[in-house]
């Protein structure tokens, strides 16, 4: 084979990786919604209703050893754990982990969606930023009313 093939070749690789790169990046490869998916089992029935963003998972895993397995590999920004379950929050997703007989179900869905499903439980333990600052009336005499 003559040296332009082999030339034509290589460059037929670099594109091949590089579409390989980026649907790696644009699939959600880097945050919950390219881990769970990948080693979970879908369980559409546990779905919560009215969300087509809520998807859910079981495993036959214990919720502690779940959710070290995510953790592990996608650091959340925040985590809080009670005897329902562990929440973890993600920039836009959270991962609710909770018991289901011997194993667990994991819930997958929108960090604001969560967050108001779940409040009983999070509370203020989950530190939000940015828009969710109209839930603070200030301070002083008079303020915020």
């Amino acid at each position: 084979m003559g040296r332009g093939i082999w030339i034509a070749l290589a460059c037929v690789g670099v594109v091949v990786a590089l579409i390989v790169a980026v649907l790696a990046v644009f699939s959600g490869g880097s945050g919950p919604r390219g881990y769970v998916p990948a080693h979970y089992q879908r369980a559409p029935a546990l779905d919560i209703g009215g969300s087509r963003d809520d998807e859910a998972y079981t495993s036959p895993k214990p919720v502690p050893v779940v959710a070290r397995e995510i953790t592990s590999r996608r650091r959340p920004q925040s985590q809080h754990s009670d005897a329902s379950g562990v929440y973890l929050r993600y920039s836009d997703d959270a991962v609710v982990i909770q018991p289901r007989g011997t194993g667990s179900v994991i819930h997958l869905m929108d960090a604001d969606r969560a967050y108001r499903h779940y409040h009983s439980h999070l509370g203020g333990v989950w530190g939000w930023g940015g828009h969710r600052g109209e839930t603070f009336r200030g301070g002083g005499p008079g303020s915020g009313k």
